[in-house]
């Protein structure tokens, strides 16, 4: 508005149009600032409501992190055969996405794709992301997808590790749900590239190597996930009656069945699942 004038007609307390116009638009400012803090306020109240109802549930949530143009939005495309957008563009994913995909050892899982993360985040960006990342700390495993073929990439895997930490989500301090890496686009590493020797050299126990542009490594990846959510299972026998088959059914969908004993009119099964699913298993009728 700097072509309005600000010294015109005034009568001693009073500015001209500049002058108005320029209060004006401050308070329109103001104005939108206020409602979307009370957006961003009641979309944090919406999806706590939403990941409490998940908890009730007996489907583990992983979540999916990760430096922007890690390539998270092409391993959750892979994982679950959806179809998200996934471009090599700042933040092309906005808004967690969450899809079912199979998992050994349950009947159903949930994959949750979240906003890639840069380095210095101005205070802004955070508030604003903060109701998104609020669905890392309450994942039941956390998945550090890595660029390995990046030549910063301990650098962004630096700045990830801080911004959870920030969140409550530490595998040094033992704070929140455990974190895997999966280090990605290890198809883009050559012979002769400085990262080939690392991906080839043993890796740590929480560390798996995948290209989620050809699939390579994604059921290892899955495996892991599997065996991470495994610590705490309980493994007891039970007997169900040959008939019933919906019963034993069930327990293979949900539980890894170790052994398996017949006799004339009853399985002996021994049955390895987690605490909520035994208690699922008893409330069966």
């Amino acid at each position: 508005w700097t072509h309005l004038e600000r010294q015109r007609g005034g009568f001693g307390f009073l500015g001209g149009p500049g002058e108005t116009q320029i209060e004006s638009d401050r308070r329109m400012i103001r104005d939108r600032m206020a409602k979307l803090r009370k957006d961003l306020n009641h979309l944090r109240k919406t999806r706590a409501l939403h990941r409490d109802r998940r908890q009730r549930a007996p489907w583990p949530v992983i979540a999916l992190v990760g430096y922007t143009n890690a390539g998270k939005s092409t391993l959750f495309n892979r994982m679950t055969g959806a179809d998200v957008f996934a471009e090599n563009l700042l933040f092309a994913t906005l808004d967690p996405t969450m899809r079912e995909f199979s998992l050994p050892g349950y009947d159903k899982a949930i994959l949750s794709d979240t906003v890639g993360f840069v380095s210095d985040l101005p205070t802004q960006l955070v508030a604003a992301f903060r109701a998104t990342l609020e669905e890392v700390s309450a994942a039941d495993v956390v998945v550090h997808v890595r660029d390995i073929s990046h030549e910063a990439s301990d650098a962004q895997a630096h700045d990830v590790r801080q911004i959870l930490a920030d969140l409550g989500v530490s595998a040094e301090t033992g704070e929140g749900p455990p974190i895997l890496e999966a280090w990605n686009k290890i198809d883009k590493i050559s012979k002769d590239d400085h990262q080939f020797e690392r991906i080839s050299s043993p890796l740590p126990d929480n560390v798996c190597t995948i290209s989620a542009e050809t699939g390579t490594g994604v059921q290892e990846l899955i495996e892991m996930i599997a065996t991470i959510l495994s610590d705490g299972y309980i493994s007891e026998q039970v007997t169900v009656a040959v008939s019933d088959g919906k019963r034993v059914a069930w327990l293979h969908e949900n539980g890894r069945v170790l052994s398996s004993e017949q006799d004339s009119d009853n399985l002996l099964l021994a049955v390895e699942m987690s605490p909520r699913n035994w208690g699922r298993y008893y409330a069966l009728h």
